[in-house]
């Protein structure tokens, strides 16, 4: 778990880091997966992506100062916003979330937390020590409809798969998608993003039946070789505090968590 210091700076098992930090990885990660469009209210990011049901791709960015010192009304903004697309209303909540009371407003408000979710930071070197490349790793810079396959196993509405291929497209940094074959299949997919430095892994999945056998460890020594490559120095992710599984896995390849965020929703 994270506390916020009266110093402006986030501790979290052990490790601290500033305000600056965590928002300059918050900015990286917007521009990893962007959103179809969006409108700006001051310094909060209305963002929208019709027919992808992702709340980072729709909710709202707040780590700037908001248009107005009445947060009431920016918070009715948002509200109208996004009802006028359907969509309920969501603000991601991070330490560098401005204004800092944010997350109590909304909490006042009626917003309930949804998906509380850990980011996690390693050293690029360490990541490709502990995560020794032992099967054949595919890179290529666009998905296929095999890789889409893997990443969004058992989504069968055409429609969302296309959006969410849609999306990956979009990623304006430069990126990489990574894939392990069995039998000339795909059975292990990861994205990489590389931006000032850091090297963001999304995306990471392996299909149900081939699990427990080496291919994420593989696909993530493959992108941090590729981040080497990149001259980045460090990686980061982001893994539900949901997933035990999944957090284990990280920390064993050298990921430590540096902040938490979560999101406020409401219907509107």
């Amino acid at each position: 778990m994270s506390s916020i210091t009266p110093h402006g700076t986030v501790t979290s098992d052990g490790l601290t880091v500033t305000i600056d930090d965590i928002r300059g990885v918050e900015e990286r990660a917007a521009r990893a997966w962007p959103e179809t469009d969006h409108r700006m209210l001051g310094g909060w990011r209305l963002r929208h992506s019709p027919g992808v049901p992702n709340r980072r791709a729709n909710s709202v960015l707040p780590i700037y100062p908001p248009v107005t010192e009445n947060v009431q009304s920016g918070i009715a903004d948002v509200e109208a916003f996004y009802g006028r697309h359907g969509l309920p209303s969501r603000f991601m909540i991070s330490p560098a979330s401005m204004p800092v009371d944010l997350d109590r407003v909304l909490e006042e408000q009626g917003y309930h937390i949804d998906a509380p979710t850990d980011v996690q930071w390693a050293d690029r070197e360490e990541v490709g020590q502990r995560a020794a490349i032992c099967h054949d790793v595919k890179m290529s810079t666009g998905p296929d409809l095999d890789w889409m396959g893997v990443y969004m196993e058992g989504v069968t509405d055409r429609h969302e798969i296309e959006r969410k291929t849609e999306l990956i497209h979009r990623i304006g940094a430069e990126s990489v998608l990574a894939r392990i074959d069995v039998d000339e299949r795909p059975v292990c997919v990861g994205l990489g993003v590389h931006d000032t430095g850091w090297t963001g892994v999304f995306c990471m999945h392996t299909l149900s039946d081939h699990r427990w056998q080496g291919y994420a460890r593989s696909v993530l020594g493959a992108l941090a070789a590729w981040a080497r490559d990149r001259g980045d120095r460090n990686m980061y992710l982001q893994v539900e505090r949901s997933n035990p599984g999944a957090r284990a896995f990280y920390e064993q390849s050298g990921f430590g968590t540096r902040y938490g965020y979560h999101y406020r929703t409401r219907e509107t």
